[in-house]
Order: C-alpha cells, then sequence, then structure tokens
C-alpha cells in the first residue's frame, strides 16, 4: 500500500468512527452521557493517539500525491512550473529527484512530437533551473540533447530516442565558477566591453570548461576587438564551437562570414545552407541567410543567382525592368579615400521614410573599385507588400561589412541619402563618409 493509500484508510477509519459516535446514541435509545460513563479509560486515549497518528502523517507527506514514491503525476508541464517557483532556491535532494522527473516526462512527450511552444519554453527555463545552460539554448530551437528523456521515473516504459532532433551530446554541467565566469562575459558583452568578455572567455578557456555558446561568444568578441575579422583565433574559436555542435545557429553564421571574408566563396555558401537548415523557413533571418546565400553562390561561380521568395537581393544592376526604380552610384569621402579595403561586402538598401521596418529594397555587392554602380526596384523587395514603387518617400542607405552581416557593428562604413521620390527617376550619389562607432 503506498502513502496515497495509506493516508486515506487510516482517515476513513476515524471518519466511521467519528459517525458510530453520534449516531449509536439515536439509535440504541440512550444517553450520550451514559455511553460515555461506560466506556473504557483507554478508549478516548486510543482514539486521541490515533488522530495524533494521523495528523502526524498528513504533516509529513504534505500533499501526498506530490510525495516522490508518487511520482507519476508529477510528470506534467505544471510539475515542472512549481518545482521552478522560487528561482535560485536551493532544491533539496527529494525535490530535485522529482524535478529531474518532471522534466523527463516532458521530454519524452515532446520527443514524440507533442507540446506547444510554451512547452519547449518551459523545458529551457526547467534547464537553466537544473543548471544547464547548453540543454536551454537546444530547448529554445526545439532540439532536444543527445540521451534526452530516458532518466528512469516508476512504472515508466522507456521511450524510443527523439531521432534526428538529437544533434550533439550536452557539455558536462558547469562548476559554480564556470558559471559565474560565464554571467560576467555576457555582462561584458551587453556593455560592449569586448576586451573584459575575452579575458574571461580566455580563463573558461584555460579551465577547459568552453560549451559551443562559448567558444561562439569568444569568437564573436575578438573579431570585435580585430577590426571585425574573424580570420585568425576567432576561426580557430568557431572549429571547436563547431565540433560540440555541428548545428549551432550563431557559429554557423559566423563560420560563414568568416569564409566569405577568406573568399572561400563555395564553403561559405555551403554554410549559409546549414545555417537554414538548422534554423527553418521560418526564421525571421531567413531573408538575410537567402540573400548571403545567393551572394556567395554568386561569387562561387554557381550561376545565376536564385530568387528567394519576392526578394533577389544578389540581383546585378539592371537586371529588372520595372517602371519605378532608382539608379545611382556610390562613392567615398576624401578622408576615407584608401581606407576600405577591396572584398569587404557593401549593402545598398532603401528605406521608407513614412514605413519604418524592413527595408523596400536591398542590393549587396563586394567592395573594390570605386564609384560602385547600383540600381534598385521591385525584384529586390525583402517582403512582398513592401516594395520600392509603393513606398513613397525614400531614403538609400550604403554600408560596408567586414563579416558579411546585415546588421551594423562597429567599424562599418555607412552613407545615407536625402529623402527622394523613386518614382521621379533623379539619380542618386551617395558618399560614404561615417564610420560606425
Amino acid at each position: 500500500m503506498n502513502s496515497v493509500n495509506t493516508f486515506f484508510f487510516a482517515a476513513g477509519v476515524l471518519a466511521t468512527v467519528a459517525m458510530l459516535f453520534v449516531l449509536y446514541p439515536w439509535l440504541a435509545g440512550k444517553a450520550r452521557s451514559e455511553l460515555l460513563a461506560a466506556l473504557p479509560r483507554w478508549v478516548p486515549l486510543a482514539g486521541a493517539a490515533a488522530l495524533a497518528i494521523v495528523l502526524a502523517v498528513y504533516v509529513a507527506l504534505g500533499r501526498p500525491q506530490l510525495n516522490d514514491q508518487d511520482a507519476t503525476p508529477g510528470n506534467t508541464p505544471a510539475a515542472v512550473a512549481a518545482a521552478m517557483a522560487t528561482p535560485g532556491a536551493a532544491a533539496p535532494p527529494q525535490a530535485a529527484g522529482s524535478m529531474d522527473s518532471a522534466v523527463t516526462g516532458l521530454e519524452r512527450r515532446l520527443g514524440a512530437g507533442g507540446g506547444s511552444g510554451g512547452d519547449w519554453e518551459l523545458l529551457a527555463k526547467s534547464y537553466e533551473f537544473l543548471g544547464r545552460p547548453a540543454d536551454a539554448a537546444l530547448a529554445r530551437q526545439k532540439r532536444l540533447p543527445a540521451g534526452a528523456g530516458t532518466a528512469a521515473v516508476p512504472g515508466a516504459t522507456p521511450a524510443p530516442a527523439a531521432g534526428p532532433a538529437v544533434a550533439a551530446p550536452p557539455p558536462a554541467p558547469l562548476s559554480a565558477e564556470a558559471a559565474r565566469l560565464v554571467t560576467a562575459a555576457n555582462a561584458a558583452r551587453n556593455k560592449r566591453d569586448f576586451a573584459a568578455a575575452r579575458d574571461l572567455y580566455a580563463k573558461l578557456a584555460a579551465r577547459n570548461e568552453m560549451n559551443a555558446d562559448t567558444w561562439a561568444d569568444y569568437a564573436d568578441v575578438t573579431a570585435s576587438l580585430h577590426g571585425r575579422s574573424l580570420l585568425g583565433k576567432p576561426a580557430t574559436y568557431l572549429a571547436s564551437a563547431l565540433r560540440l555542435d555541428p548545428q549551432h545557429p550563431k557559429a554557423l553564421w559566423l563560420q560563414a562570414s568568416m569564409e566569405h571574408e577568406a573568399h572561400q566563396y563555395p564553403a561559405a555558401a555551403g554554410s549559409w545552407q546549414r545555417l537554414a537548415a538548422a534554423l527553418g523557413p521560418n526564421s525571421p533571418d531567413a531573408q538575410v541567410i537567402a540573400a548571403n546565400l545567393a551572394e556567395d553562390q554568386r561569387l562561387a561561380g554557381a550561376g545565376a543567382v536564385q530568387p528567394v521568395g519576392a526578394a533577389t537581393t544578389g540581383t546585378a544592376p539592371g537586371a529588372a525592368a520595372n517602371a519605378v526604380m532608382v539608379r545611382g552610384e556610390v562613392v567615398l569621402a576624401d578622408s576615407l579615400k584608401g581606407k576600405i579595403p577591396a572584398g569587404l561586402t557593401l549593402f545598398i538598401v532603401a528605406k521608407s521614410v513614412s514605413s519604418p521596418g524592413p527595408p523596400v529594397a536591398i542590393w549587396r555587392t563586394t567592395t573594390g573599385s570605386w564609384p560602385v554602380a547600383f540600381q534598385l526596384d521591385d525584384s529586390q523587395a525583402m517582403i512582398p507588400m513592401r516594395r520600392l514603387s509603393t513606398a513613397g518617400m525614400v531614403t538609400i542607405e550604403a554600408r560596408t561589412s567586414r563579416t558579411g552581416q546585415a546588421m551594423p557593428a562597429p567599424g562599418d562604413f555607412q552613407g545615407v541619402s536625402a529623402q527622394l521620390d523613386p518614382a521621379a527617376g533623379k539619380p542618386v550619389r551617395i558618399v560614404i563618409q561615417k564610420v560606425i562607432s
């Protein structure tokens, strides 16, 4: 008999005794005082002792259905959330065991294809609560760590392996000192104190407690300190990250950017393809990744750039024949001549003045000789509903990028035109004269 049955059996016995005490005098036709006087002295003592025992059992068990011997009801998202109600509090061994059982049940359900996005986020938070940050990162990508859902749960049937969702073996849990270093490094990165972050990652590497996340971040901050170049040490850090997790999104993005920087265009195209597969077609970065892939395929001599959705961001000038277009050239300010090397990515972007959001047209090329001629039209829209021909007044921005990433970064060179009407058909001259800090 388990704890639940024992508790309710004792409660039932007491309830029966209480009912007899109330009903028997009425059925026997005698006064309750006469019956009490006739009872042996040990009967009230025994009743009081029984009541004390039941109360003691209840206090010891709390809510007995949550006892670790009856763990099945705890294998629910609600049980996981309850276990994390006090973040940072030290859990007793019994609570930790119940938490592990609940997480295992959630892993099994998600591995079998059940669960919602909220369940994946709950699993990520559970991993963080248990001190498993790398597994939390995988859960937020809707992936399970190796071996997930295989921990023993009393009465449970082992679930099959999660299959393709399992990518890389989970790293060993970080020590308390390593976790402190990671937290401090993240704080330094948020403050853009890249030198301090680099030194903290170096300490982690010396302790041999790096994972794919920290290797990718180490590469990123090191590149930030060296003109955003990913060649050299950052490239070795990226290789370490991808050895631990071949599908790590940030490491793949930086790897592709590094290969583009090194003019290894076929390799860069392969890395962009791996990243696109890892993130899926619904990723908010899908359009940018497709544009980068198209550009590296073009540079690798893989043939004409293929459109992705409505966007053809790698299209060469003059390829479209739309009625509304903006033609022009990008030149360097005298103060920057000779300071921008050849081979950098150059983005030329049209942005709506009245409707902030994604660009209405974007073209990507590579720096070489100046000036750079360009043409923007509707074929280069990122989103079909946001086109150059319907945008109204726009500005045209030209920006270089050492890494090939669409987001501006310190050290990029930039120029922006005045507001203009694309339908006017007037040529535009953009002067790159600013260095982003």
